[in-house]
């Protein structure tokens, strides 16, 4: 099903095609007279005119497109920012009861602010600053995920915690860059 961009778009394209041929077909033959040149002009006229009307048709196609990531992006990266908000929380709750050493404020920290800014900053309208957005908001939740297994006393835990040290400086990074973008 198209949207009423791209019907506008197609309609303006369809448009275009069709006049490019009837000037194809009325300079065929060379016109003879000046009425047939005349006919010919107001055609490159008419085309050129559909022309400015297509390429208005595909900016606003282009403008609905990302409006519609934008929108996608705008719902998704709260559900992303559940893990980087929540499990820092829960985590810091275990430095304060002391169950886990102060230390790991250096990384629950900027991951909590990280999944704030993720969540709840306006995504601005620009296919660059959705895209690192959403590239944040993945990073984000797998370092949450590797702060979950870094948290308990196992084998894993010195490996989850360099990988959880370097997913908070990726999603720093990313959301750094995105901020960056004009």
């Amino acid at each position: 099903m198209t949207t009423p961009a791209q019907h506008d778009r197609d309609l303006a394209e369809g448009r275009v095609a069709r006049l490019k041929q009837d000037l194809r077909d009325g300079l065929a033959p060379p016109p003879e007279d000046v009425e047939a040149m005349d006919e010919l002009v107001a055609a490159a006229h008419r085309l050129l005119d559909a022309e400015r009307a297509f390429d208005e048709a595909e900016h606003r196609l282009a403008n609905a497109e990302l409006e519609s990531r934008h929108a996608a992006t705008q719902r998704a990266v709260v559900w992303f920012a559940a893990a980087p908000v929540l499990v820092p929380l829960v985590a810091g709750a275990l430095v304060l009861f002391e169950v886990l050493s102060p230390l790991w404020l250096l990384l629950l920290v900027p991951l909590f602010g990280a999944g704030w800014w993720i969540g709840f900053a306006p995504v601005r309208r620009s296919g660059p600053v959705i895209r690192e957005r959403t590239r944040a908001a993945w990073t984000g939740s797998v370092t949450a995920v590797l702060l979950v297994g870094a948290l308990p006393p196992w084998s894993g835990t010195v490996v989850c915690t360099i990988l959880t040290a370097l997913g908070v400086a990726g999603t720093l990074a990313l959301l750094w860059r995105e901020s960056r973008i004009p």
